[in-house]
């Protein structure tokens, strides 16, 4: 299957899963960094005040944040050669000569615990699709397998096409579980309706869940304040960009009056928090 051909099927269902894309090899070496980032950091986590409809209440998980200020290693995962190609097109369709740039919006990790929920199905672009240029994509990089058991992601084909958003607690006669081998894809327009799946064992289920955006939507933190400097000097310019490092707001007219800077812009001197 071609690029174009991989992105009408998103266009058309809302989502692809691809097989195969990362070896046993390299999701277990993630796997291995995941167990330790968890172990080093969670303990350090805000807690989150909305947690009504379930999407925010992390106790029932292990989630790693931010994975671009962990390792250098989690980039090629977010900017993998066969992956970042296809969000990277669809998300720059409709700008201005096909060429604005696309920023990572999120970076995270999550492995849910046994007896965890099926998460309320949700889009994550905050606004339904309609059948419109995709506003946010993401992936899910399967580092385990993907199963009943396991608690595979829940989806409702073509619902981004749609205006409205799903009812609480409804399941749709419709609805999907994806079900995939450890190193498998699944990548999907931001407005398709999804939620993970119940878990019933406690194997392990880690995904890599790295979220993308027209560089006009804000990502989740502030990207060009929590990088420290040993990550920012290993990045590249594409990678940067990536980061919205050149799309941040100016400080004012004094300063910047283009969407865009010619340089990157980077505050010095994060420090992740010492176990």
């Amino acid at each position: 299957m071609s690029e174009q051909d991989k992105i009408n099927e998103i266009k058309k269902n809302g989502y692809i899963l691809l097989n195969d894309i990362l070896d046993e090899k390299t999701c277990e070496m993630y796997k291995s960094m995941l167990d330790e980032d968890v172990e080093k950091y969670s303990k350090f986590h805000a807690n989150s005040e909305q947690t009504d409809h379930g999407l925010n209440d992390k106790d029932m998980e292990k989630i790693v944040y931010n994975l671009h200020n962990k390792n250098i290693k989690y980039f090629d995962l977010c900017d993998h050669p066969i992956v970042f190609p296809i969000i990277k097109k669809m998300l720059q369709e409709g700008s201005y000569q096909n060429s604005k740039p696309v920023n990572l919006l999120g970076f995270d990790a999550r492995n849910p615990s046994k007896n965890s929920k099926s998460q309320q199905l949700h889009l994550d672009s905050s606004l339904p699709g309609q059948g419109g240029y995709p506003l946010m994509m993401v992936a899910i990089f399967m580092l385990d397998d993907f199963n009943k058991q396991s608690g595979s992601t829940r989806i409702v084909p073509e619902s981004h096409l749609r205006s409205d958003y799903s009812e609480n607690n409804k399941k749709y006669d419709n609805e999907i579980s994806i079900e995939a081998k450890q190193g498998s894809v699944l990548i999907f327009d931001g407005s398709l309706w999804h939620g993970g799946g119940e878990k019933l064992s406690d194997v392990s289920r880690w995904a890599v869940i790295p979220s993308y955006g027209r560089s006009f939507i804000k990502p989740a933190f502030n990207f060009s304040e929590n990088i420290p400097s040993n990550i920012f000097n290993e990045l590249t310019n594409e990678r940067k960009e990536l980061l919205g490092l050149n799309t941040n707001p100016s400080k004012d007219e004094f300063t910047r009056i283009t969407r865009i800077s010619k340089e990157y812009e980077w505050k010095d001197g994060y420090r992740l928090p010492e176990v």
